[in-house]
């Protein structure tokens, strides 16, 4: 539970934190510790939102929510570049498939 203002400090920082680390798994082929990583992200955001953060802290948790929007388009570009490469490992799966089928059939 966020309560006093080092515990929004922190959960901003563990947002921003989370936030990168999903962009650089996502860069390194970790789709699924990605996934692993949205959850806890999604669960600390619902958290922060549940309630108003303090005045002081709210223009960091605006910039902290931009960088977290950012890093999505991040994550979202990488993830269409893998799958158009998984697209393209299945195509060639299948084509192999058809062609090892017709050397097969009399």
């Amino acid at each position: 539970m966020i309560e006093t203002s080092a515990d929004w400090q922190q959960a901003i920082t563990l947002l921003r934190l989370l936030s990168i680390e999903m962009v650089e798994l996502a860069e390194a082929g970790g789709w699924d510790e990605v996934a692993t990583w949205e959850g806890k992200r999604q669960d600390l955001l619902n958290e922060l939102f549940k309630e108003t953060p303090p005045a002081a802290l709210a223009p960091a948790l605006a910039e902290a929510v931009r960088d977290v929007l950012a890093h999505d388009a991040r994550l979202k570009a990488l993830a269409s570049t893998e799958m158009s490469k998984l697209a393209g490992y299945l195509k060639s799966f299948d084509q192999g498939r058809r062609a090892r089928h017709a050397y097969q059939t009399p």
